[in-house]
């Protein structure tokens, strides 16, 4: 017996195989998220970067940070900064102006550029400030070399200077009675000679210590959530605060549809 052709029959097969994603590469089922210029950091999902230890995303790149910022200089890696020439590093103030030599009874506003102090005058063709008897705060006419300064302002060092009933605090006497305050701080309205730090959020239920820097108050803890704002503390040892929320310093408030009870067994405060 045979078969002619017109007897066979052919007989197809198929089968699955699988493939990544878009945004996915590699082979299935592993399969890898894509990031374009993901370094210092980790692909966490397609083109979303989830950055190392001390850098942060922007628009997508992981770039070092810097505390404080560089200002005229660029940021190499966390914490380090490049300055740009002319600029040295401070470490409060990041990337300042170089003055060499430093600039004496004065302020390095530039590139060998110092701007003196009140009560000093620029030294042609050098960096220092030589002191001398403010007119319009002395008058030098009494004897050489000898200044009367005028209602408060105080003669030291050649100069007169400007006096104030207390010390600035956070701040310098620049004036009778007069404080011009440090970068981050304010002049406290009810204290003219206190110089208060400032909070660019508003310290709810703390005080402002430090710039932008909130100290809760006693029965407070710092939110996990709201930037520079305490939220009441509630004793895990004598409260329970599930199905309701803490409003004040061991107080709570009920969620909808729960009462409060107290265990005598545990001493806890509960929910009904």
């Amino acid at each position: 017996d045979y078969w002619t052709i017109d007897n066979c029959v052919v007989d197809y097969k198929t089968s699955a195989q699988p493939i990544c994603c878009a945004g996915y590469s590699g082979i299935a089922p592993r399969c890898v998220p894509i990031c374009h210029g993901c370094s210092n950091g980790r692909c966490t999902a397609p083109s979303v970067c989830s950055c190392n230890e001390g850098y942060r995303n922007e628009v997508g790149f992981c770039v070092p940070v810097c505390e404080p910022e560089c200002g005229h200089g660029t940021c190499e890696a966390p914490g380090k900064c490049s300055c740009h020439e002319g600029y040295e590093m401070d470490r409060d103030r990041g990337c300042v102006p170089r003055c060499d030599p430093p600039c004496r009874n004065g302020e390095c506003v530039g590139e060998n550029t110092c701007q003196c102090f009140r009560g000093f005058r620029q030294v042609t063709g050098s960096t220092e400030c030589a002191p001398e008897c403010d007119v319009e705060v002395a008058d030098c006419g009494i004897e050489p070399n000898r200044c009367s300064c005028e209602e408060g302002f105080e003669f030291e060092n050649h100069r007169c200077i400007p006096q104030c009933d207390a010390t600035c605090s956070n701040g310098l006497c620049t004036g009778p009675n007069n404080c011009t305050c440090d970068e981050g701080f304010i002049q406290d309205t009810l204290r003219p000679n206190m110089c208060v730090p400032i909070c660019t959020s508003l310290c709810h239920n703390g005080a402002c210590v430090v710039p932008n820097t909130c100290q809760c108050l006693p029965g407070y803890h710092q939110s996990n959530t709201v930037p520079n704002s305490c939220e009441p503390s509630c004793d895990p040892k004598y409260v329970d605060v599930r199905n309701g929320h803490c409003i004040s310093l061991n107080v709570l408030q009920c969620n909808e549809g729960f009462v409060l009870e107290y265990s005598p067994l545990s001493g806890l405060i509960h929910y009904l």
